[in-house]
């Protein structure tokens, strides 16, 4: 499990946390290769962070979906806002080079839109940005900023070992609560230019208090949690999904191969289906 820290200081909310289990569980998953798994950890872990801000609202779940012209073409993460988080990454091994020592990452992902929903009870709100950078930090702060008028900041981090394995990865998010003022800006502003990596404060082994701890050693304690990777997919959801596909097209395929396979892109897991199966799911709904 991964954990997550969330703090006051001053006017801000500080939201610390580790994903690498979390982050390890998804690129296992999805077999991803090393830019992809920071690329795809990096979006895993921002929407974590995100999903802080809204605790104790009445939103019930939360997407953050990125599609790009880069050969990753789509990253999707979300979260039922139960501390369970997923994701689907729609090419997990772009093509890539390394570049002065780093992964192309923002190459791999490319520009496009970011798209945010949150899902209420029986509303859905749509908000959509431009991605700048194809980094996923930027491009997450870009659309806060411009699209929810929120000054934040927002640090990402995703360590990938030669092996393709995570060694760690986690961020920090800060953002202002009403009332504000411009000199408090600059000072946070400031104080957030001067960290050095998220990977690298994790490599030496600081805790998600020690990173707050970086930007301030002010803060006070609101609340720690646990958060994991894991799926909420059932037999219901996976029904579902067959009934918004073709009844022609569902019956033409189990009339030749006797049986359908349905594959859930967040956690891989398979759900067959036979032709009676699929008949009684038409009947049932």
């Amino acid at each position: 499990m991964s954990k997550i820290v969330k703090a006051k200081y001053n006017n801000f909310v500080i939201i610390s946390t580790i994903t690498t289990d979390l982050v390890s569980k998804a690129c296992q998953i999805h077999q991803t290769n090393p830019p992809a798994s920071a690329a795809f950890g990096r979006a895993l872990t921002g929407l974590v962070l995100l999903s802080s801000a809204f605790e104790g609202t009445k939103v019930e779940k939360l997407i953050m979906q990125f599609l790009t012209d880069g050969e990753i073409s789509e990253i999707t993460v979300e979260t039922n806002m139960k501390k369970q988080f997923r994701g689907f990454i729609r090419n997990p091994n772009p093509h890539y080079e390394i570049k002065s020592n780093k992964l192309p990452v923002g190459d791999v992902v490319g520009k496009g839109l970011l798209y945010f929903y949150r899902y209420f009870n029986n509303e859905v709100y749509q908000s959509v940005s431009e991605i700048i950078s194809g980094e996923i930090a930027e491009d997450i702060a870009y659309f806060l900023y411009n699209s929810e008028q929120i000054p934040s900041a927002i640090a990402l981090g995703v360590l990938v070992n030669k092996d393709g394995s995570i060694k760690n990865a986690g961020g920090i998010f800060v953002y202002s609560r009403p009332g504000i003022s411009e000199s408090e800006l600059i000072d946070m502003e400031n104080k957030f230019k001067n960290i050095k990596s998220i990977t690298t404060l994790i490599d030496a082994n600081l805790d998600e208090y020690d990173l707050i701890s970086i930007i301030t050693k002010s803060w006070q304690f609101l609340e720690e949690s646990s958060v994991e990777y894991n799926c909420w997919c059932n037999l219901d959801s996976i029904k579902r999904a067959i009934l918004s596909i073709p009844k022609e097209e569902i019956l033409e395929e189990v009339e030749r191969n006797s049986i359908i396979e349905v594959v859930c892109r967040y956690c891989k897991k398979s759900y067959i289906f036979n032709k009676f199966q699929i008949f009684e799911i038409y009947e049932g709904f």
